[in-house]
């Protein structure tokens, strides 16, 4: 997967889709992300089995969500040992923030083919999922914690650490910049949670696009239009079928993830007197590359002024950070566990070896207990030099957001891409809400938009008679070819219009400081 990245770089959609397959001998859960994702940005065709694969995975993540819910119910004893025995396996637990972005997927998936309702419940779902996400974190922090206390307390594992500070050589900047220590944790998305309260509010749910939009306010205070639309969330509703544009979320997915490697560290412990060098493996994020801010989106003669709703690469140095202390705990006590038993078994050698030349006896077993020791301390480490470096690995590094009020039917959107490139294409709009994820590449990109008449599944014709028209001048329009009424294109002159769609409304309340505690349960109720 590292292999392809520069394939997926290049919007070479069909080349990644093709390395996937390849990569993947065992199709997990991570395998249906990837290929899920992949498949979506191939465009509208594609969204039905992108969808499928997406659909898989949340199977997969349904069940990791029951397992994780009967190992918290384990004793705290069995918790503790559980997480410190974790290592490689086949399967693929996914990450808290990529359990959010499922979700998120979904629901513009569900978006891009008209089905608000299907979004609907995948906003719900990810509320509910990140329950057991917290209890999980705590849970392994708490399990870190006491097992620390106790492998302090064991002579053979004093010197075992959960301190990534404290194995030298660790490139320690890369987990600690000020954009991942800004974030509260690993697995809330502020863009997520205003999809999610744009989704509730398109449904007439104020109840539940509240919460959404107050947690994406308390993740990400600096975006402006956050706090717009919660100030104006009634107003909108009240005034919903008095429309007359196109309400319009702009999402914009830019970067890519960096790459995590293992790397491998020597790191000297104290044993029976003396310091042994051992060669461990942790997981290393590599440094941030192909950065880049969308400035402007055009729509018709509109502009947009994207704001940064969700840094996705600090997540998952956050989430790497969080795990740190379990890898270093579990790396630094199998060592020292392994080097004890390597320096019991040499101790015994050297006895017996004592003994047999006070006996004057030529006896090779001194000789084959220390090749004995020798093999079970070399396999013991190598299982130590063993670490998961498997991400979704599709998924950007940024994502920017917008709200603006259009006029319905065929606009021209324009936006510039990385390599500086403009690029033009027509899509509908309809009233009401409407979504445009536009995920950039280097030199190309991939447009999805809500409700677009052209991307919408066919619906089945009608197995029931049709009733004869009584004026055989009137013109009957198929069920499966939804009309679509275009406003003219302007031609006016561009200028910068930032106010959002829902600028129009009347009524507006003042804004209030959102109370993150209430969100969340609303939310979760």
């Amino acid at each position: 997967m590292n292999e392809s990245k520069e394939q997926f770089k290049n919007g070479d959609l069909q080349g990644s889709a093709n390395a996937i397959e390849s990569a993947f001998k065992d199709k997990n859960t991570l395998y249906y992300l990837e290929m899920g994702e992949v498949q979506r940005l191939q465009g509208t065709s594609q969204i039905p089995n992108s969808t499928k694969n997406l659909r898989i995975a949340d199977q997969q993540v349904d069940q990791w969500e029951i397992d994780t819910q009967e190992k918290l119910k384990r004793s705290f004893f069995n918790t503790s040992a559980y997480f410190l025995s974790e290592g490689f396996s086949s399967d693929y637990d996914p990450k808290p923030y990529e359990i959010t972005l499922l979700s998120q997927t979904l629901a513009l998936n569900h978006l891009s083919q008209g089905n608000w309702s299907d979004a609907m419940v995948e906003a719900k779902k990810m509320a509910q999922r990140e329950k057991v996400i917290e209890q999980l974190i705590q849970s392994k922090v708490s399990a870190v914690t006491q097992a620390q206390q106790e492998q302090q307390a064991n002579p053979q594992t004093q010197g075992s650490t959960s301190r990534i500070q404290e194995i030298s050589g660790y490139p320690i900047n890369l987990l600690d910049d000020p954009e991942t220590r800004s974030l509260k944790n690993s697995y809330q998305n502020p863009a997520a949670y205003y999809l999610s309260g744009f989704i509730h509010e398109s449904q007439g749910e104020a109840s539940l696009a509240a919460p959404g939009y107050r947690l994406a306010i308390e993740l990400r205070p600096s975006v402006n239009f956050f706090k717009t639309s919660i100030a104006k969330l009634d107003s909108n509703i009240a005034n919903q079928s008095k429309k007359s544009f196109a309400d319009t979320l702009i999402i914009i997915d830019t970067g890519y993830l960096p790459k995590i490697v293992p790397q491998q560290i020597s790191q000297s412990f104290a044993i029976g007197g003396s310091r042994k060098l051992v060669t461990l493996t942790f997981p290393v994020i590599e440094r941030s590359t192909e950065r880049y801010t969308p400035t402007q989106v055009q729509i018709g003669d509109k502009v947009a002024n994207p704001e940064l709703a969700a840094n996705i690469e600090a997540m998952a140095r956050k989430n790497l950070s969080d795990e740190m202390p379990g890898y270093v705990l579990r790396a630094s006590s199998r060592a020292l566990t392994s080097l004890a038993a390597q320096y019991a078994a040499d101790r015994a050698a050297q006895q017996a070896a004592n003994r047999n030349n006070h006996n004057n006896q030529n006896n090779p077993t001194a000789a084959i207990i220390g090749a004995i020791a020798s093999m079970i301390t070399g396999y013991s480490l190598q299982a130590i030099n063993v670490t998961d470096v498997r991400h979704w690995s599709t998924l950007p590094a940024q994502t920017y957001m917008a709200r603006m009020g259009l006029p319905i039917g065929a606009n021209v959107l324009k936006f510039t891409l990385p390599s500086g490139v403009v690029q033009s294409q027509t899509i509908n709009l309809v009233g009401g809400y409407n979504v445009v994820y536009i995920r950039m590449f280097r030199n190309k990109a991939t447009v999805l938009v809500s409700n677009d008449p052209s991307a919408l599944p066919v619906k089945a014709a009608p197995t029931t008679p049709v009733a004869p028209v009584p004026n055989p001048t009137t013109e009957v329009v198929s069920a499966a070819k939804p009309t679509l009424i275009e406003a003219p294109l302007t031609t006016t002159p561009v200028e910068p219009i930032p106010n959002p769609a829902s600028g129009k409304m009347e009524g507006v309340k003042p804004y209030e400081p959102p109370s993150l505690l209430n969100s969340v349960q609303q939310l979760f109720n």
